[in-house]
């Protein structure tokens, strides 16, 4: 009944929208909704949004750096780089940025580039990047124990990085463990609180495990933190239809529609006539 677990690829960045917090700049407001386009995989508009993002904010890295992905995946591998070394410029600490950068220059024939580039994440982090990436990449071929067992390394170099346990939590509940899968997207949340996609992950589930409440609880969070995300009223309006909230769910139907995602008249018609 559910879409597959949402995994958000290294380097993707949120920005809370918590009331308790200062304000969202206008440069962040724009990297948020270039963040929502590319769950959409919306690319051409997400291009747009960081592009403001940018202009709004010269200084905002995060921008760039989205901004570079989006351009690699699109082929313009001449302003992914230049948008890799943008960010990198302006946060020299931010270790994913070489790392990525490095990646594009192996793709492109830059050996040096590539070489140099990994010096400076093996000399600011430990070598659990590649033991990250390796896991995300088994993760995308299905070989999920091959996964599961270089992310179980992964976190022993670096216990306090939320995304191995992102990564592992989707592999586990892949393979059927979502109690394990639960305890993984806990230990995300607690490290990256302001991560949408972790109160996600944990909320479908605890869906699939028949714990519609807590899954409701979860994604409650999510919607406050990013509440233009269309996709998670669909998620929660399904999880209130397995209680019979009918009302709830229907209304959350109606918002997924309103925010023009695609399935949501799909969702209305099933659910709610």
């Amino acid at each position: 009944m559910y879409k597959t677990i949402l995994t958000i690829l290294i380097g993707v960045t949120l920005i809370s929208f918590n009331a308790c917090k200062p304000a969202v700049s206008v440069s962040d407001q724009h990297l948020l909704k270039g963040n929502n386009l590319v769950l959409d995989n919306d690319l051409e508009n997400a291009q747009k949004e960081y592009e403001m993002a940018i202009k709004a904010d010269t200084t905002n890295w995060r921008a760039c750096y989205e901004l570079a992905g989006v351009y690699e995946l699109t082929g313009d591998f001449k302003a992914s780089y230049f948008y890799f070394s943008k960010a990198v410029q302006l946060n020299p600490k931010f270790t994913l940025g070489y790392y990525n950068r490095s990646n594009l220059e192996e793709l492109i024939g830059d050996a040096k580039g590539a070489e140099k580039d990994l010096k400076t994440v093996m000399e600011n982090k430990p070598f659990y990047i590649a033991l990250l990436t390796q896991g995300k990449t088994d993760y995308g071929k299905g070989n999920l124990k091959k996964s599961i067992a270089d992310l179980d390394e992964a976190i022993k170099a670096r216990p306090d990085f939320y995304l191995a346990y992102s990564i592992r939590g989707s592999c586990k509940y892949r393979d059927g463990d979502l109690k394990g899968a639960i305890s993984d997207f806990d230990m995300e949340v607690k490290l990256n609180p302001d991560n949408m996609m972790g109160y996600v992950n944990r909320g479908v589930a605890e869906s699939e495990n028949k714990d519609f409440r807590a899954a409701i609880t979860d994604m409650n969070i999510a919607l406050q933190i990013n509440p233009l995300w269309s996709q998670g009223y669909l998620y929660r309006g399904t999880f209130y239809n397995s209680l019979n909230v009918k009302d709830s769910a229907c209304g959350d139907f109606k918002m997924a529609k309103k925010l023009k995602n695609p399935d949501a008249e799909n969702y209305l018609k099933k659910f709610c006539n």
